[in-house]
């Protein structure tokens, strides 16, 4: 199924942005592993990377991924 959008950016599918939000709620424990910062206990720091990791994946696996979207000019 091809949609008509007037996005030339992936605007059209929300969910892509949802998922990424997620993704992004892991940027401090990113931070901290990278930079050998130590501020957050490790059970916290694991239980909360594991729950944005399944919950962008899952709002991944919703989108339908059968559609194409096409831009259009006005």
């Amino acid at each position: 199924m091809i949609i008509k959008t007037q996005e030339d950016g992936w605007d059209c599918v929300p969910e892509l942005k949802e998922a990424i939000g997620e993704l992004a709620m892991i940027d401090n424990y990113t931070y901290e592993i990278k930079n050998c910062v130590r501020s957050e206990s490790l059970r916290d720091m694991v239980e909360e990377m594991v729950a944005s990791l399944e919950s962008a994946i899952q709002t991944l696996q919703d989108i339908d991924t059968s559609r194409e979207y096409k831009t259009i000019e006005d």
